[in-house]
């Protein structure tokens, strides 16, 4: 997982999110980093494929046109969905310093967890361009994981404690 983590940061250090400046899907500037955000989900599938005995699936960040500003990878409980769910989240930083990873609650449809309200400046921004890619304050447990990641000890830790929180918010065994 490291070596995604950290490649994925790389990737956004040398081409940063940047309002107004977005890159089309076809951009040969994003070499391969398509390859590695699949690889990091199925590295993610592999150590995560259940959680209290219930299946969990993995969605990244794909864009349509336009590569996504805020890349990410979202481990789901069943019948949860991005856009209307609750679910743990690895949201990278638009400039590359790491990514916020904890239990998140859709952007777009709001479930009323008790989110936390991030304070500017921040270490690790993950707001995208429009409204609806805003995720700093979709997060119930945020914490922040800098780049180069050295060990993944403690980003397994917190991922297994969103997953908890997930599964408690939903009512999962």
């Amino acid at each position: 997982m490291i070596h995604y983590f950290n490649s994925i940061c790389e990737f956004r250090q040398v081409n940063p999110a940047i309002k107004g400046h977005s890159l089309r899907v076809s951009d040969p500037a994003l070499g391969n980093i398509r390859d590695t955000l699949l690889d990091f989900k199925t590295e993610l599938e592999n150590r995560y494929p259940t959680f209290r005995e219930v299946e969990l699936s993995v969605k990244i960040s794909k864009g349509f046109s336009n590569f996504p500003n805020v890349i990410y990878a979202c481990i789901l409980p069943p019948r949860q969905a991005i856009p209307n769910g609750i679910y743990t989240a690895i949201c990278f930083d638009i400039l590359g310093r790491g990514a916020l990873v904890g239990c998140v609650e859709s952007k777009i449809t709001s479930k009323g967890l008790p989110t936390v309200n991030r304070a500017k400046p921040l270490h690790i921004d993950v707001d995208g361009a429009s409204e609806r890619t805003k995720y700093n304050n979709v997060f119930v447990n945020p914490k922040e994981f800098y780049y180069p990641l050295e060990n993944d000890l403690e980003l397994d830790r917190h991922i297994t404690a969103s997953l908890n929180l997930c599964f408690d918010y939903l009512k999962l065994s």
